[in-house]
């Protein structure tokens, strides 16, 4: 996995600066914006498996990112259902022991077994958890190449893929976590000098306010970072392989 291409490949397109600031923009409009922006990182993905010379996309289809953005946030949530129908009786085993009353015994057996029932169902919790972060990237990749929400819910091919590549999704992971880290130092040295900017009357306060939104375009850098190293895990291995999206 090329960690260098993922990091810098952004500032190698000659229009950058204007890419990433259309892309903030967007992303200060709620909802609309976040799935814009995920659709803007499945485009990435796609330049990236077919080879493109140029892989940071223009803006010039948000209708089309938008689309996929949402496709994919639903695929995701088919397969977070399971987390949430366990983390649901998870939270009322916690009110087991108020069903006892005035019984003091009584609430001791059942404070006793809402702790293991909830210590059982939160081990599940955090498994499952793990492997919703390796489905993640394979969701993506598989909607890049096929533009199909049908595709993202074939299990067996997604989970298939996804311990296929465990050792690539964990190397993507970690890389994400550290710049995640990185972008998270930023934005506290710019929440400071905002802070600080505060202070002075008008002056301070507008330039607080340009500073602030300086930290926003991090944001479109972390999909696109994120994107490309989903787009080297989903290249096809095979020779004349008929890419859907050639670009």
């Amino acid at each position: 996995m090329d960690l260098g291409s993922a990091i810098t490949f952004v500032f190698e397109d000659e229009e950058w600066v204007k890419k990433l600031l259309i892309g903030a923009a967007i992303t200060l409009v709620p909802f609309f914006g976040m799935f814009v922006l995920m659709g803007y990182g499945i485009a990435i993905i796609r330049n990236v498996r077919s080879g493109a010379a140029r892989v940071l996309p223009d803006w010039s289809d948000i209708g089309q990112y938008f689309m996929d953005g949402l496709m994919v946030s639903i695929a995701m949530l088919v397969y977070a259902l399971p987390f949430l129908i366990v983390s649901c009786p998870a939270m009322l085993v916690s009110f087991g022991p108020m069903v006892a009353g005035d019984n003091e015994r009584l609430m001791e057996i059942l404070a006793g077994v809402s702790g293991i029932v909830a210590l059982a169902m939160g081990c599940v919790m955090i498994l499952y958890s793990i492997v919703l972060m390796l489905v993640g990237p394979v969701v993506q990749i598989k909607y890049a190449d096929t533009n199909s929400l049908g595709a993202c819910l074939r299990f067996g091919e997604v989970f298939g893929f996804a311990f296929g590549h465990v050792g690539e999704l964990l190397i993507a992971m970690l890389a994400v976590l550290a710049a995640g880290a990185v972008v998270g130092v930023i934005d506290g040295v710019i929440g400071t000098i905002v802070a600080v900017l505060s202070m002075i009357p008008i002056c301070g306060w507008i330039l607080g306010l340009v500073v602030g939104l300086l930290a926003i375009p991090l944001v479109v850098w972390m999909i696109a970072f994120t994107s490309h190293l989903y787009g080297q895990i989903g290249r096809p291995t095979t020779p004349g392989y008929n890419y859907n999206y050639p670009v």
